[in-house]
């Protein structure tokens, strides 16, 4: 994923607005997001906003980082300010919304006129996890979940990969090395 120097020196401008774009494949349909108000229509599909801040509602998207070897990459999604009945139906499909594959995009406006300055980009191709409901007090609410890299699993260890007896059984039943490091030693001399 590159820019080009035109690109640059668009990005440059006084009036660009950033925006990403997420094309999911969830069980009742495909839904083309953003995280923005209202309809946008960019590359040839309309995309609905998904961020409504006069309803308190609002989108962020973590770091999205280049992977580096051995690591998988991953972005953190948080919408918060979510109402009790949005939290509810997040819930009740929380199952059927993990695993559905996502296509993670940006793209650049201008804020004065609308039109778009940097055209699409895909930066990830992933799937999400399940979305995590967090409730801190009475007021505020909000939805969190990841989409992770086809290599999501590469961020965790191995199982059985613990430098632990269980681990180590894990790897090689009945082998008991490992349960007598840091034990107390009883020496019995018999004479």
């Amino acid at each position: 994923m590159s820019f080009s120097q035109q690109d640059f020196e668009a990005l440059s401008g006084l009036y660009i607005q950033p925006a990403w774009f997420a094309h999911v494949d969830f069980p009742s349909g495909e839904r083309r997001l953003h995280t923005g108000m209202g309809p946008v229509e960019i590359g040839g599909h309309e995309w609905e906003g998904v961020s409504d801040p006069f309803g308190g509602q609002l989108v962020g998207l973590g770091a999205v980082e280049e992977p580096y070897f051995g690591q998988a990459p991953a972005v953190d999604v948080v919408m918060s300010g979510a109402n009790r009945e949005f939290l509810k139906s997040v819930w009740d499909d929380r199952h059927a919304i993990e695993g559905c594959s996502c296509d993670l995009y940006f793209a650049t406006f201008d804020a004065e006129t609308g039109e778009p300055v940097v055209m699409f980009r895909r930066m990830m191709q992933g799937r999400l996890t399940a979305p995590r409901v967090v409730i801190n007090g009475p007021v505020v609410r909000a939805i969190s979940l990841k989409i992770v890299g086809e290599f999501e699993g590469l961020n965790f260890p191995t199982m059985g990969s613990m430098w632990s007896p269980t681990g180590q059984r894990q790897r090689h039943s009945g082998d008991k090395g490992l349960d007598y490091i840091n034990a107390d030693v009883v020496e019995v001399y018999k004479p």
